[in-house]
């Protein structure tokens, strides 16, 4: 059947820019031939939920009426990817807003956003907080490995694809409840996450209630001594 809006699919990727620089990829092999692979991340076919914004609009909307095994390349202009660059996000900010000393391509953080910073003199620097690829025609190599079909499934798909392929949880019925690591208990990103899993949970699968469990033990709560 063809794609559409609200299936779920495992996709594998390689995002280039126009002059051929890889700039992300699900396939480990070839992060390390362009010199971006990253020794904390897995790689491997990611889940999306087709129309839910989880990739770029350009690439999400290419996924459909495509079937499974498709393999295509597709061309995202700039307002279809990670849009234009502004000027208005372009600021100078005093150095002793940073903790550590800044200069000329660093990356920073400041009033919880990220940027680069582009010069430093008499004691500001300029920051572009721009996403790095705002403003960029991308090119992405794609293949849809499956379409995941079946509630248990796709269950499954989501709660491994989003949280952590070690992720543990118990679907009873139209409820499940999900264990959340323990590190995740203080990260910010998470508190937006889990709301986003719980929607496609229950629009994409039709789940009813979705339960986040947190569970510690007396040995991680107990400090460690200082040396």
């Amino acid at each position: 059947m063809p794609i559409t809006r609200g299936d779920i699919i495992k996709l594998s990727f390689t995002g280039k820019l126009e002059n051929g620089a890889v700039f992300d990829t699900t396939d480990e092999s070839v992060a390390k031939e362009n010199g971006i692979f990253d020794e904390e991340r897995v790689y491997r076919p990611m889940i999306v939920v087709v129309g839910s914004n989880t990739v770029v609009q350009g690439l999400d909307e290419d996924f459909f009426g495509k079937e499974k095994g498709h393999k295509g390349t597709v061309i995202v202009p700039p307002e279809k990817g990670y849009g234009f660059r502004s000027l208005e996000l372009i600021e100078t900010v005093p150095t002793k807003k940073f903790e550590q000393k800044v200069e000329p391509g660093m990356w920073v953080e400041s009033g919880g956003r990220v940027g680069v910073v582009e010069s430093v003199s008499g004691g500001r620097a300029k920051v572009d907080y721009n996403e790095p690829l705002a403003g960029k025609t991308l090119v992405f190599e794609y293949k849809i490995e499956d379409v995941i079909e079946g509630k248990e499934d796709k269950v499954d798909a989501i709660i491994k694809g989003y949280i952590s392929p070690d992720a543990e949880y118990v679907l009873e019925g139209d409820a499940v409840t999900i264990e959340v690591p323990k590190d995740y208990s203080m990260d910010k990103e998470w508190l937006l996450g889990k709301v986003l899993i719980a929607r496609f949970l229950v629009s994409f699968v039709g789940l009813k209630q979705v339960v986040y469990k947190e569970v510690f033990t007396e040995a991680d709560l107990v400090e460690e001594p200082k040396e």
